[in-house]
């Protein structure tokens, strides 16, 4: 550590739990503790929530934030010359800054066993929810349009989940939820109220927002989170090849239909045609009627 104190150039960050262990550090673990120690880092936690002081040829920024009512230290160690002067940009690290969910780096620390989530949780249910047409939106309307969308999803996540539950945003149209002692009959219920808070909010925007979700539930004798992810993924991709599948039953009603109404066309210019005096209004009643009856055939096959 010596010879790197004057060559820093990037930010060192140090995630410590509230028992002051270490979490996850951007630089190895035996370096971040010297570097704790170095700068009594450990001895001014309690002062402050937020606080920015140098030492030596350090700048050090110690945030204390809360997630998921667990309470966390984000150290920020830089050269003097690299000030990282906000407090709450620096402790936004396991913040989603689009959707105010928990990002992947919280994910992260969940799934690899450094934070234990939920404390007392033997069960519970994972959602995976993903956007299906947000590279149409961003094609169509912008990338801030897309920005618009993934903000409303995760809006409304956050109002369809208790506080003890977690809503994440894993990346890029990909969320994550994880309802603590819930079973999966719950969980549908909750996706269906997250797609309609959806439909809500996108009216509103004027943006039409498409999402696919699958769930799992999590028994900790049976299962680990792998395989949940992997379950959830499973019943995700189902919805998506339903969708699919009725997309393509729906063109072939759709071209059914026009097929049988150019016929009916034909067969009134025919008669048009053919006639002297074109055709009679019984005629012209038993076409419109046809073309009634296979609009109306369609519409309910629809819906």
């Amino acid at each position: 550590m010596q010879g790197e104190e004057c060559r820093i150039e990037d930010i060192i960050r140090i995630i410590l739990n509230r028992e002051k262990k270490i979490i996850y550090s951007s630089t190895d673990v035996k370096n971040a503790h010297n570097y704790l120690e170095k700068l009594d880092v450990i001895n001014k936690l309690s002062n402050v929530s937020c606080i920015q002081y140098c030492l030596e040829n350090y700048l050090v920024t110690i945030d204390e934030i809360y997630i998921s009512n667990q309470e966390f230290y984000i150290i920020n160690i830089t050269s003097r010359k690299q000030k990282c002067s906000d407090c709450s940009i620096c402790g936004k690290v396991m913040v989603d800054s689009v959707t105010g969910l928990n990002n992947r780096n919280y994910w992260e620390l969940i799934n690899n066993g450094s934070i234990f989530y939920p404390y007392n949780s033997k069960e519970f249910t994972l959602i995976i929810i993903d956007i299906d047409n947000l590279k149409e939106i961003n094609d169509n309307f912008g990338h801030l349009a897309g920005d618009e969308a993934i903000k409303i999803v995760g809006e409304s996540i956050k109002r369809n989940i208790r506080k003890e539950d977690l809503g994440v945003r894993y990346g890029g149209d990909e969320f994550i939820i994880l309802l603590f002692n819930q079973d999966k009959r719950t969980a549908k219920t909750v996706i269906e109220r997250i797609r309609k808070e959806i439909n809500d909010l996108s009216l509103k925007q004027e943006i039409n927002i498409q999402i696919s979700a699958g769930a799992a539930y999590y028994n900790s004798t049976k299962r680990n989170m792998g395989d949940l992810i992997r379950m959830a993924d499973r019943d995700l991709y189902r919805e998506k090849q339903m969708k699919k599948t009725k997309e393509k039953q729906n063109s072939d009603k759709l071209k059914y239909l026009l097929l049988e109404m150019e016929k009916l066309r034909d067969e009134l210019n025919k008669k048009v045609a053919n006639g002297s005096k074109g055709i009679n209004n019984e005629e012209t009643l038993k076409v419109s009627e046809r073309l009634d009856e296979l609009i109306t055939k369609y519409l309910k096959e629809e819906n």
